[in-house]
Formats: C-alpha cells, sequence, structure tokens
C-alpha cells in the first residue's frame, strides 16, 4: 500500500487555503477598483451626443454662411431630438440648410436651441421631445455649465 502513494505529489490542504485567500483578496481590490467606474460611460456619452448636436448647428450654419437659424413653424418648438426640419439655417444660395443632414439617426435625448445655434438645455425626461425611447437614467441637464452631469 506504501508503494502505491509513494510517487504521487500534490499540494496539501493549508497551501490550497493560502491559494484561496489570496486569491480572494485580490479578487476584493479588484472590484472595489473596478466599481467606481459604472455610472461614468452614461455622462461622457451625453456630453458626447451634446457635442455633436451642436458641431451639427454649427455646420449648418456655416455651410450656410448664416449667423442666425429659421424660426420654427408655427405650433413647433425649438427642440430638436436630430430630425428633420426643426433646426433650419437661412441660405443665399439654396433657400435653407437642414442641421439634421449633419448627425446620423435620433438622438438619445432632445436639446432646447435658440436663434443663434446655442445649446440652452437638454431633457431625457419621457419622450415628449426625444424621438426615441428608453433615454439616459441618472443624468441631469447642469444649467451652469451648459452640459450633463450625473445625479
Amino acid at each position: 500500500m506504501k508503494m502505491i502513494h509513494r510517487g504521487e505529489k500534490g499540494f496539501t490542504l493549508i497551501e490550497l487555503l493560502v491559494v484561496v485567500a489570496i486569491l480572494g483578496v485580490i479578487a476584493a481590490v479588484v472590484a472595489l477598483n473596478v466599481g467606481s467606474f459604472f455610472g461614468q460611460g452614461t455622462v461622457q456619452s451625453a456630453n458626447t451626443e451634446l457635442h455633436q448636436v451642436q458641431t451639427a448647428v454649427i455646420s449648418c450654419m456655416a455651410d450656410c454662411e448664416s449667423g442666425v437659424l429659421l424660426a420654427p413653424a408655427e405650433g413647433a418648438d425649438d427642440w430638436w431630438a436630430g430630425g428633420n426640419g426643426t433646426i433650419v439655417a437661412p441660405c443665399s444660395h439654396n433657400g435653407s440648410e437642414d442641421a439634421s443632414f449633419y448627425v446620423y439617426g435620433p438622438f438619445r435625448a432632445s436639446y432646447h436651441i435658440d436663434h443663434a445655434g446655442r445649446i440652452l438645455e437638454g431633457s431625457v425626461n419621457g419622450t415628449a421631445h426625444a424621438e426615441i425611447g428608453n433615454p439616459w437614467t441618472g443624468i441631469h441637464w447642469d444649467y451652469t455649465n451648459r452640459n450633463w452631469a450625473s445625479d
């Protein structure tokens, strides 16, 4: 019987417990560090969309060599979620330029833009102004800095 077990090698129970304890400590440290990153992507994504909106409005106004946006149609407001016909600049060469030409698809939020092309505020509450469902959660519009911030 001794001859059968003589060539076998393995780890003792103490060695296995030490390895499991070390892995547990490493996992706890990693989990705490990774947990701080959750939620930051939402604000960054919303502010990226905000910059896309501003770029589209500026491009529309620059192509028309216009410093002003046309007033919305009667009964419409100047909230924009990336659709056609809301943010339009007057052009001398072809009538008008639509800012939706400079974006791809609807936005996840809607934006209130004045006639000078400034973004005054954004909205993700409900779908009253947004053309797409499932808006971001955990963010709000910061009126001081005119961008998105986390709640």
